[in-house]
């Protein structure tokens, strides 16, 4: 098992059971990914910006700090009042992002009704017309024959053309 399944295993389903309850992060357990996703990418955020403001004070005072681990340990100290201000943003913002996801996505659906959907039953509908659609095997079994007569009477041309010596230089059916 992978380390990403057995993560998103740790995570709260996003279609909700009958037991679940909200989680202690006053989300709902549907937005429960959407949470995490926005936390940890405000930690990460977080974190980049006090250790950039640490790495200045580390680089003029080197004595005291003896090794990255120190550096970790003090970015970390320095986080303890930002994380629960990530936490509230996050809870802030992930019931609109969903929304807004949602709202994309029916835009998407309705694009692809609109303009792609007729497109597709217009190459159907003209693939029925030629006999080749998935549902006329009858089509399928008189293009074959139509292609095998073109073929045979292409052949019988080459061989005719070669037994009386003459130059063939005719295409091949559909070349």
């Amino acid at each position: 098992m992978n380390a990403l399944h057995w993560l998103g295993r740790l995570l709260p389903s996003p279609t909700p059971r009958p037991g679940d309850q909200v989680p202690i992060w006053s989300v709902k357990a549907t937005d429960a990914r959407t949470f995490f996703l926005i936390v940890g990418a405000l930690w990460v955020v977080a974190l980049a910006r006090i250790g950039y403001n640490m790495s200045s004070q580390w680089a003029v005072e080197s004595a005291q700090w003896w090794s990255v681990g120190d550096f970790a340990l003090a970015v970390l100290g320095q986080f303890s009042d930002v994380g629960a201000g990530v936490a509230m943003v996050a809870m802030l913002l992930t019931r609109p992002v969903n929304v807004m996801g949602e709202i994309a996505m029916s835009v998407y659906q309705a694009m692809v009704n609109r303009y792609v959907l007729p497109v597709i039953e217009k190459h159907k509908a003209e693939g029925r017309a030629e006999g080749w659609a998935e549902g006329s095997v009858e089509g399928r079994a008189k293009g074959r024959a139509e292609e095998r007569q073109a073929w045979q009477a292409w052949n019988r041309r080459r061989i005719d053309a070669e037994k009386q010596g003459r130059k063939f230089d005719e295409s091949p059916p559909g070349v």
